[in-house]
C-alpha cells in the first residue's frame, strides 16, 4: 500500500493506528498490551499471530515463535522488521532479535491437531475469527515477497479492527450531533451505553490506567472524513471535521495546527481566532499558530495585538523572513517608520531571493528621502520578479524624483504593456512627456510635475499573487482571505474562484462568483452573468444557466454572444426549438461569424431539415473555406444520404488536409467509401479513425457494417455488440450522437442467426 503524506505529518495509517495506541498498556495481562500492538504492526500478521515479544533490552528484542519454518521467515525479514519498529518508537536503537521456537503461545495459534478422517481440518470447534489464519501457519510459502506485501496490508486491516474492536463499528464513534460547529462543545460528549464498542472498550482502559492518554477512536474515525474532504477540494466540510478530531484528541499540536490554517483558508477568521488561543495556550511557541493569528489580527487593523504574534515568530525562529516582513507591514501601519525599515532589512537579509522584502525596503527608504538606494532595491526586486508592477512603479516613482525622465518614462511604458487600460499611468506619462519634449527636464521643478502616486496594494495580496504565479493555489487562498477581511478589494473572490475552477470545485467556484456578485461591486456585469453561467453549466446546473444568460439578453440585447452562448445553453438540454430561435438571432445582429451558420447548421440537422442544414454549413465555408468541421458535416450527411457521394469525397478530403488526424473524419471518409461499395478503402479508414478517437458506439457500429458488407459475420457481431455496450454507457451521460438501439440489437440477432445457420 503506498503511503501518503498528510498535511500534518501521519505518513501512512500505520502511523495514525501507532499514535493511537502509544498509551496502551504495557503489561502482558491487557487485551490490549501496546508492545505487542506494536509488534504486530511491525511485523505484520502473518508474522504477528505467531509471535511475541516477551522481553526489551537496550537493543535487542527477545521473541517466542510458533514453529521452525516461521523462524526461517522471521530471519528473513528481519531488517524490515526492525526498520518498521524503529520507526512506530522513533528509534534507531534495535538492531536485532533474539528468536525462540516455541510450540504455543498465549493466545497464539498452536501446532494444530489434524484428524486423520479430515486431512487438515481441526478438530471440532466453535470458529473464531483467528481460525483461518491458524489453519494457515503449516502451508508452505511459494512467494515470500508476495505474502510479505498482503501480510502488510492485512495487518492494517486487522490492527484497526483490534484497536476500534469492530471496523463496522466505526461509523457509531460519530456520537456528537453536528447541527452547531464543533468548537461552540467544548468538551467530548460522556461515553454511554449507546457509545459503540470501540469507544466503550478504551472509556474502560482509563478507568483501569487513569495515569496513560489513552487516544478516542473517535478522533481517528473524523480524521478520515475529514481526509477525505481535504483531498476532495470541499474545506469547508473538511473545516468541520477536523475540529471534531481536536474535540476527541485535543493533545495534538499538529491537529490544532492544521485546523486554525483550514479555518483560516475557509475565511471563518473569528473561529481561527478562538481555536488559535487555546492552541497557544497549549503549545506557546507554535510558529504558525502564531503567524495565522498575528495576520488575522493584522488584516483587522489590530497592530498593536498581531505585533505580540510576529515577535513570538522571530523569538522562536530568527530566520523567518515573512514574520519580519509582516511585522515590518505592521510596523509601517503604525506609522513607526525606523522600526518598519530595520524589520524590512531583516527580512532582505534572511531571505535575499524574496522580491517583496527589498521593494518594502525600497519603499521605506524612499519615504526618508534616500531615493538612490530605494532605486537599488527597487531594481534588486524587478530582477528577481520582473512582472512586480508595483515596485516598477515606484521605480518609476523615484527616477522622477531624480529628474530622471526618459528612464522614468521606459518604466512607464513597461507598465502600459503590463496594464493598457490604466489611464491613470497614460495620463502621467502624456504630462512627463510634454516637460521633455520641451526640453526643460533639467529646469523644471517638480512642483510643475507632481510625481507619479503609486496606489499600495495590501501585502497579503501581493503574497497571493505570486502564489499564484507560481501555482502554489491553496496557500495563494490563504493569503486572497486575508487581503479580504477589510472587503477593500472585492475582486480577489474572482481569482479564489478561479483556483477553485483549476481544482475541480466548481460549486466553491460558483459560492465565490455569486459573493462578488451580491456585493454590490457597482453595477451587475454581463461578464460577471457569462463567467456564473459557464460555471453553472460546468457544474452541470444548465438551467440555472440559461437564467443568467437570459438576464444578460434583457441587458445588452443588442449583444449577440450572448444569444449564441444562450443557444449552446438549450442545445445542450436538448431544447432545439429554443437553441434555433436564439443562434437567429445572433446571426441577425451578426452575420459575419462562421460560428453561428455552422451551429445554425447542427441544429437543423438534429431537427430534421437536412437541405437547409447543408445551406448552413455552405454559408460558413462562404467566410471561412477552411472550417474543417463544416466540411466533414456536409460530407458526412452526403454519406448518410447516400447521394453526392464524390463530393462528399472531396470535403472529406479537404477536412483532412487540415486536421489529418482527426478519428471523426476518417470515420466519415470510411462510410463514404463504404457507400461507395469500396469495402477495403472504407475498412482500413475506420481502424485508422479507431487509433486517433476514444472508443466510441458510431464508430464500432460503422466498423460492424462493414464487415457485414464483406461477409464478416463474426467480426461485424464483435463490433456491434462493442458499439451496443458504448451506447448503453452513454444514454447515462449523453451527448454527442448514439446509434439506434433498436437497430443495433437487431443487427446483432441477424448476425447471430446467420452464425447458427452457418453451422
Amino acid at each position: 500500500m503506498a503511503k501518503q503524506k498528510t498535511s500534518f505529518g501521519w505518513s501512512s495509517i500505520d502511523d495514525v493506528l501507532a499514535q493511537a495506541v502509544q498509551s496502551l498498556p504495557e503489561t502482558p495481562d491487557s487485551d490490549l498490551n501496546r508492545i505487542n500492538l506494536h509488534w504486530t504492526l511491525a511485523a505484520g500478521r502473518e508474522i504477528g499471530a505467531r509471535s511475541r515479544v516477551v522481553k526489551i533490552a537496550k537493543d535487542t528484542l527477545f521473541v517466542e515463535v510458533i514453529g521452525a519454518e516461521w523462524v526461517a521467515v522471521m530471519r528473513t525479514y528481519e531488517r524490515k522488521i526492525l526498520g518498521k519498529w524503529n520507526k512506530i518508537f522513533k528509534s534507531k536503537g534495535f538492531t536485532a532479535i533474539i528468536l525462540k521456537q516455541v510450540e504455543t503461545l498465549p493466545g497464539k495459534p498452536g501446532k494444530p491437531v489434524t484428524d486423520p478422517a479430515s486431512p487438515g481440518r481441526h478438530p471440532t470447534r466453535p470458529m473464531d475469527p483467528n481460525a483461518i489464519a491458524r489453519e494457515e501457519h503449516v502451508k508452505p510459502i511459494s512467494d515470500p515477497d508476495l505474502r510479505e506485501r498482503l501480510s502488510r496490508l492485512n495487518a492494517k486491516l486487522r490492527f484497526v479492527a483490534l484497536v476500534l474492536a469492530c471496523a463496522g463499528m466505526l461509523a457509531n464513534c460519530a456520537t456528537l450531533q453536528t447541527a452547531a460547529h464543533p468548537k461552540t462543545v467544548r468538551k467530548a460528549p460522556p461515553v454511554t451505553k449507546n457509545s459503540s464498542f470501540a469507544v466503550r472498550q478504551i472509556h474502560m482502559l482509563k478507568e483501569k490506567h487513569p495515569d496513560r492518554n489513552y487516544r478516542d477512536p473517535r478522533a481517528y474515525f473524523h480524521y478520515l472524513k475529514a481526509n477525505k474532504y481535504e483531498r476532495e477540494g470541499d474545506f469547508d466540510e473538511a473545516v468541520r471535521q477536523y475540529a471534531l478530531v481536536v474535540l476527541f484528541d485535543p493533545d495534538r499540536e499538529d491537529l490544532h495546527t492544521h485546523l486554525i490554517s483550514l479555518y483560516l483558508r475557509t475565511g471563518q477568521f473569528e473561529l481561527a481566532l478562538e481555536a488559535g488561543q487555546e492552541a497557544i495556550d497549549r503549545f506557546p511557541n507554535n510558529v504558525r499558530v502564531h503567524m495565522i493569528l498575528g495576520d488575522i489580527l493584522s488584516s483587522q487593523n489590530k497592530y498593536r495585538k498581531a505585533m505580540d504574534h510576529y515577535n513570538k515568530v522571530m523569538e522562536v525562529e530568527p530566520d523567518n523572513a515573512r514574520a519580519y516582513l509582516l511585522a515590518g507591514y505592521n510596523m509601517k501601519a503604525l506609522k513607526q517608520y525606523e522600526d518598519a525599515r530595520k524589520l524590512f532589512l531583516q527580512a532582505t537579509v534572511v531571505d535575499p531571493a524574496n522580491p517583496l522584502g527589498h521593494h518594502y525596503l525600497g519603499s521605506a527608504l524612499a519615504r526618508t528621502g534616500e531615493v538612490e538606494s530605494a532605486e537599488e532595491k527597487f531594481r534588486k526586486s524587478l530582477t528577481l520578479r520582473p512582472s512586480f508592477i508595483e515596485a516598477r512603479e515606484n521605480l518609476a516613482r523615484v527616477l522622477e524624483l531624480q529628474k530622471k525622465f526618459p528612464e522614468a518614462m521606459e518604466q512607464y511604458k513597461i507598465i502600459l504593456k503590463l496594464k493598457p487600460g490604466d489611464k491613470k499611468i497614460r495620463e502621467h506619462l502624456k504630462r512627463i512627456d510634454v516637460v521633455t519634449t520641451a526640453g526643460l527636464a533639467d529646469n523644471v521643478e517638480m512642483a510643475e510635475v507632481p510625481p507619479f502616486e503609486p496606489d499600495e496594494a495590501n501585502i497579503h495580496t501581493q503574497i497571493g499573487t505570486i502564489f499564484y504565479e507560481q501555482a502554489v493555489y491553496l496557500e495563494a487562498v490563504d493569503e486572497f482571505r486575508l487581503a479580504l477581511a477589510n472587503e477593500e478589494d472585492k475582486g480577489l473572490r474572482l481569482v479564489i474562484a478561479k483556483i477553485y475552477e483549476l481544482l475541480g470545485r466548481m460549486d466553491k467556484a460558483i459560492t465565490e462568483v455569486e459573493a462578488y456578485r451580491n456585493a454590490g461591486v457597482g453595477e451587475e456585469s454581463v461578464d460577471i452573468l457569462l463567467n456564473l453561467a459557464r460555471l453553472y453549466g460546468l457544474n452541470k446546473e444548465m438551467r440555472k444557466s440559461i437564467e443568467l444568460l437570459s438576464r444578460a439578453v434583457a441587458m445588452e440585447p443588442e449583444n449577440d454572444r450572448l444569444y449564441h452562448a444562450l443557444s449552446l445553453a438549450h442545445m445542450s438540454l436538448n431544447e432545439y426549438d429554443d437553441a434555433y430561435r436564439n443562434i437567429n438571432q445572433a446571426i441577425d445582429l451578426n452575420s459575419k461569424k462562421d460560428t453561428y451558420y455552422f451551429e445554425q447548421g447542427a441544429l437543423l440537422e438534429r431537427l430534421g431539415h437536412y437541405d437547409q442544414a447543408i445551406v448552413s454549413m455552405k454559408q460558413t465555408l462562404e467566410i471561412n473555406p477552411h472550417h474543417s468541421n463544416a466540411h466533414n458535416f456536409i460530407g458526412y450527411i452526403y454519406a448518410t444520404q447516400g447521394v453526392e457521394l464524390d463530393k462528399a469525397l472531396g470535403h472529406l478530403e479537404q477536412a483532412l488536409t487540415i486536421q489529418p488526424r482527426n478519428g471523426y473524419f476518417l470515420d466519415s471518409l470510411g462510410w463514404i467509401y463504404h457507400k461507395k461499395g469500396e469495402f477495403e478503402q472504407a475498412l482500413e479508414h475506420i481502424k485508422k479513425a479507431m487509433v486517433y478517437a476514444q472508443p466510441d458506439p458510431v464508430l464500432y457500429d460503422h466498423l460492424g457494417d462493414v464487415y457485414f458488407s464483406m461477409n464478416n459475420v463474426t467480426e461485424a457481431r464483435k463490433a456491434w455488440k462493442s458499439s451496443l455496450a458504448l451506447t448503453l454507457k452513454k444514454l447515462e451521460d449523453p451527448s454527442g450522437e448514439i446509434p439506434d438501439l433498436d437497430t443495433l440489437r437487431e443487427k446483432i440477432r441477424e448476425a447471430d442467426q446467420l452464425m447458427l445457420q452457418s453451422f
